[in-house]
């Protein structure tokens, strides 16, 4: 070969290397998902998330868990990179208890959005707040002052009852079309003493719509998910999540002796998924370890 061919040679080798580097840059992955407008965005980016997974065996090991252990409760499982679903009975409703307070601190942050309320404006605990059933914050009595994120961060991080009332009250002058309920019409059911029945998958429609913002502001839906993955409650679905590094954005329900219930997205990485799940049962250890037992399923199937 001589000197003009072996240049030539290397000169060919170097375009087919440039072309091959150039088909896997985010400039030419973007040019790529032009050619399919009609296909989600997320597929063509640098580092998409992780969308290969065949859910099939899952669905499996979570109707046999119920059926061998005669549960009755429901389950709803999302993964988030393409919005595949796992359900056992995911439209049964069951009380939602303190899930409530979810859309609650929701729509607080959205009046602050709106500008009819100021969330740093301090208030001072009223007689009628001051509810003992579930957190501390009663214990400070009468004129105790606390602004109302202070409140809204009690709320959803201690499932504080006083803290709840508190809001309840802010977000009085929220109108019915702004409200969390009416904006993603959620389908539940009011009971005959008050309470608000919901299923699993309907409650999940909350926790999307703060991954995607879609209710609130993208700092505010960072805000309240950030919140959640700061709660003391961490032996139910957190239970089940082997890397404890990883963070989960939850909100526990207790419904008496009646519901047990936590639901939240499990943030591991590039296979983000909602995970929701509500028992009949107690709240004791028993009925916990079921809840962390089907996190665990769930947790194991997606990581492998």
């Amino acid at each position: 070969m001589n000197k003009r061919h072996l240049i030539l040679g290397l000169l060919v080798v170097a375009a087919v290397f440039v072309a091959g580097y150039a088909a896997h840059t985010p400039e030419a992955s973007r040019n790529e998902g032009e050619n399919f407008p009609l296909l989600a965005k997320r597929l063509f980016i640098e580092k998409p998330n992780d969308t290969r997974i065949n859910f099939s065996p899952l669905r499996t090991d979570l109707n046999k868990y119920f059926t061998d252990r005669k549960l009755e409760g429901s389950v709803y499982f999302e993964y988030l990179p393409t919005g595949t679903s796992v359900r056992v009975n995911p439209d049964v409703r069951y009380r939602a208890a303190s899930l409530i307070k979810l859309p609650v601190a929701m729509e607080l942050y959205k009046a602050n959005e709106l500008g009819k309320i100021d969330i740093h404006k301090k208030v001072k605990l009223k007689q009628e707040w001051l509810n003992a059933g579930y957190g501390t914050l009663y214990e400070k009595g009468v004129g105790y002052e606390i602004s109302l994120k202070d409140a809204a961060d009690i709320m959803l991080k201690e499932s504080d009852n006083t803290a709840l009332r508190v809001i309840i009250d802010a977000n009085k002058d929220l109108d019915l079309d702004n409200r969390a309920l009416a904006s993603l019409d959620i389908e539940l059911s009011t009971a005959e003493d008050g309470g608000i029945d919901i299923g699993t998958r309907a409650y999940s429609s909350f926790l999307k719509c703060l991954y995607f913002a879609c209710y609130n502001s993208v700092g505010d839906s960072q805000t309240i998910l950030q919140t959640l993955t700061q709660t003391p409650f961490n032996d139910r679905i957190a239970a089940g999540v082997a890397d404890k590094s990883i963070p989960i954005a939850h909100k526990i329900g207790v419904f008496n002796s009646q519901v047990q219930s936590d639901c939240g997205i499990v943030y591991m990485p590039a296979r983000n998924y909602v995970l929701c799940v509500m028992l009949r049962g107690d709240d004791t250890p028993d009925t916990k370890s079921r809840m962390a037992e089907i996190s665990k399923i769930v947790y194991d199937f997606v990581k492998n």
